[in-house]
């Protein structure tokens, strides 16, 4: 079986000097967000069903289930849903029985986002200025300028 993977991963405002996304809730509409949250408690969903086979289901349609969902959401909207899934799979490959909450995958974005940002060429010091040196034929045109102005000296007054 072949399934068809299509990347479609929205262009969002990254930082120019990083080319990291910016925070997603400051760039989005409000409609927009809305459905990128949906998208965020799916993958909360993917990972309970791995992960805890027996209690999820049975929470479903609770307060707390809602208050999990809702945490997840908050914490998690500033963040593609690219990033969001990479640190899923980083930290499930990393701890494979385990159920990450949100700050697991918040700290998991936040390492990836320091490492890319580390790898970045790093901007190189300008060139101290360089002073030309004067040469006693330009000290006497210089003072040839100020002379012919009537002045005693570059600022001065006659």
């Amino acid at each position: 079986m072949t399934i068809a993977v299509r990347n479609i991963a929205p262009q969002f405002p990254q930082d120019p000097r990083t080319g990291l996304t910016l925070p997603l809730s400051k760039s989005l509409a409000s409609q927009d967000l809305a459905k990128h949250r949906a998208v965020v408690a799916v993958e909360l969903e993917v990972l309970a069903k791995k992960l805890d086979r027996f209690g999820w289901e049975r929470d479903r349609g609770s307060a707390a289930h809602d208050r999990l969902m809702i945490d997840w959401m908050d914490a998690l909207q500033d963040y593609p849903i690219e990033e969001i899934r990479a640190a899923c799979r980083a930290h499930i490959l990393k701890e494979p029985n385990r159920m990450p909450n949100e700050g697991h995958v918040v700290a998991q974005i936040l390492e990836a986002r320091r490492l890319k940002v580390a790898a970045l060429p790093k901007p190189r010091d300008p060139e101290p200025e360089r002073r030309l040196e004067i040469t006693e034929e330009e000290r006497a045109r210089r003072a040839a300028v100020v002379a012919s102005l009537g002045l005693k000296r570059i600022g001065g007054e006659a």
